[in-house]
């Protein structure tokens, strides 16, 4: 039996789908990542936006046509939120968020210890057995994923209590779960080289729950050589504390901190709970510690309570906090989130025009930053191949194109503007 496990969205469900091929291969099935011929897919969604859903449900039809005999198996976001949606042919299963490893393993246990796993477009078999988050905190895990020759994600918590008025994610996820500083120092042991990502659905609130902090967790991981990043943040967990411990445990330069709107009224409809002038003072501690630091952000454009001379204090607001990239979201209303009750969405075509514009600026900022950084020599990580260069990431996350050897860390001078990065050069 052939599993294949596709993956949508964010490095959470990455880490998760990693963890289910881990569980399949120790149990003797064949299951790696990626859309090819298989018996067995496994379908792991995304929910974030309308169009996030609209993309999970594509992929069944792809799989189809790779094998129209096959059987599907769903989890994560999308599923967790509808299920229904995904009642479709082939498919067999359909879990959410949680346990998806021990989901997935019975299920194809079951499918194989019945010879079901080749089954007929218009037989469906259905394991609607989804777990309540809201109420079941305890985090399961199983086998860790396979470490990787080039970024090992490290998933070190679950959930959010945030309750953004725009999110979906909290009601689908649960309440903010935290492995122990114990077991994510295990899991990181046999991580010698590479890169650790540290991840989660809200990794700033890691250690709430269990009573340590992030910044006891950064220093715990210390003692490991291999290069470390951490996933996305929010503004409040920044202090002198935490970015002590990354200057001095060999952390890179770079933080995603979410923003969301540079308007302190639309921040404030988006229960956000900070104000502009707050978040500026967490970029401005930042640049204190790391000079050169990359720091990036999401915004979400067209935010119904957004109006003209809002956007613009908004986009006079990032150009002022000058992010080395910026991943621009058009804002999509999500049934059950207090903002789809409370506010009417903008007519689309200011969004559209909204999102021209951010774009535009996006593309200034990151420009700048590239800038800034050329004729400077850094340490690359090159991991992958594109359009003909080996490619990789600087520790304040500039990509690079050249032709060093994958899989090395290489000390390259970066010489020019390239593509969608920057051109390195061995040094001699």
């Amino acid at each position: 039996m052939t599993v294949k496990v596709v993956t949508l969205g964010c490095k959470v469900n990455q880490c998760e789908s990693g963890s289910i091929i881990a569980t399949l291969k120790a149990n003797g099935y064949d299951a790696s990542e990626g859309l090819a011929p298989a018996d067995v897919y496994v379908l792991n969604t995304c929910s974030v936006t309308a169009e996030a859903d609209k993309k999970s449900r594509q992929y069944l039809a792809k799989m189809r046509g790779l094998n129209e005999r096959c059987a599907i198996i769903v989890v994560g976001c999308s599923s967790q939120n509808d299920p229904e949606k995904f009642h479709r042919s082939n498919v067999v299963a359909v879990g959410g968020t949680s346990n998806k490893s021990e989901f997935v393993f019975k299920t194809i246990k079951s499918l194989a210890n019945n010879n079901q796993y080749s089954i007929l477009s218009d037989i469906i078999l259905y394991k609607n057995t989804l777990d309540s988050t809201k109420n079941k905190l305890k985090y399961c895990y199983e086998l860790y994923p396979e470490l990787q020759k080039t970024r090992s994600f490290i998933k070190i918590q679950d959930g959010c209590n945030r309750f953004c008025s725009y999110c979906i994610i909290p009601y689908l996820r649960g309440r903010s779960r935290s492995r122990s500083i114990e077991d994510v120092v295990a899991e990181c042991d046999s991580i010698s080289s590479g890169e650790i990502v540290i991840t989660g659905i809200d990794v700033s609130s890691y250690g709430a729950d269990i009573g340590v902090t992030l910044p006891q967790l950064l220093k715990a991981l210390s003692k490991f050589t291999a290069r470390k990043r951490l996933g996305s943040l929010e503004c409040e967990v920044i202090d002198d504390d935490m970015l002590s411990a990354m200057r001095e445990g060999n952390y890179c330069p770079h933080f995603h901190l979410s923003l969301q709107s540079g308007s302190t009224d639309v921040l404030k409809s988006m229960n956000r709970r900070y104000n502009s002038e707050y978040f500026y003072s967490k970029i401005e501690l930042i640049r204190k510690y790391f000079p050169n630091a990359g720091i990036t952000t999401d915004v979400i454009v067209g935010f119904p309570t957004e109006t003209d001379d809002l956007f613009k204090e908004s986009v006079e607001f990032i150009e002022k906090c000058g992010f080395s990239d910026i991943h621009v979201f058009p804002y999509s209303s999500r049934a059950g989130t207090l903002a789809a009750k409370k506010y009417k969405v903008l007519p689309p075509e200011i969004v559209k025009e909204r999102v021209s514009e951010l774009l535009r600026l996006k593309a200034n900022l990151r420009d700048r930053f590239f800038e800034k950084n050329l004729n400077t020599v850094a340490s690359v990580y090159v991991e992958d191949q594109e359009s003909g260069y080996n490619v990789g990431y600087t520790p304040n996350y500039i990509k690079v194109y050249s032709d060093a050897d994958c899989g090395d860390i290489v000390d390259l001078r970066l010489t020019d503007k390239f593509k969608d990065g920057i051109f390195g050069v061995k040094l001699s």
